[in-house]
């Protein structure tokens, strides 16, 4: 997660002028910090408790090894899209630079539901429903403003951070089920 404020910011400190590049740069700073929060949400600290749980200890171990992978993916993904968005947040985006600004998170949130359904046994809905509105949203994105594609992966990550504030508000730590 690091390596997409990291390019961020290199993105950003080669022409720091200009409103469009600095609300590129703010925006990708908040996706960044949204991603963080939507991982760390109850799975990403109770992983080692999950394993413990486990059935099949080695196998739910492998299995969020590869879940981890996808979420690489996705954020090395979304590490391009935060460049392409800061130095042409203006531009009408090709359809390669949607799959950087979009897939990446899309990506992400794929491999952060499954993480949830190894630690948990259940994925929230609000990852699959942020997923698929980015997705639908693609062939409109296509002919608006980069920035206006990061503006709405900001938006859906938002809503998935609030849903999982909101499912946790006043309730005791959710343990973990390890399905496996």
């Amino acid at each position: 997660m690091g390596e997409t404020v990291l390019v961020a910011g290199l993105a950003y400190s080669g022409d720091p002028s200009g409103l469009a590049r600095t609300a590129a740069f703010g925006t990708t700073i908040v996706i960044s910090v949204l991603v963080w929060r939507i991982y760390f949400q109850r799975a990403g600290q109770v992983l080692p408790e999950a394993v413990a749980r486990a059935v099949q200890p080695a196998l739910i171990g492998r299995s969020a090894a590869d879940t981890h992978l996808v979420m690489v993916i996705g954020l090395t993904a979304m590490a391009l899209g935060y460049e392409l968005t800061i130095e042409h947040p203006s531009g009408h985006p090709a359809a390669a630079w949607i799959a950087m600004v979009v897939g990446g998170p899309v990506l992400f949130l794929a491999g952060r539901a499954r993480f949830e359904y190894e630690v948990f046994g259940r994925v929230s809905p609000s990852r699959w429903i942020a997923a698929l509105a980015l997705l639908a949203a693609v062939p409109v994105l296509l002919h608006l403003a980069t920035l206006v594609s990061a503006g709405a992966v900001a938006a859906a990550l938002l809503a998935v951070a609030v849903a999982d504030a909101r499912r946790a508000w006043g309730r005791p730590p959710e343990q973990p089920a390890p399905p496996f």
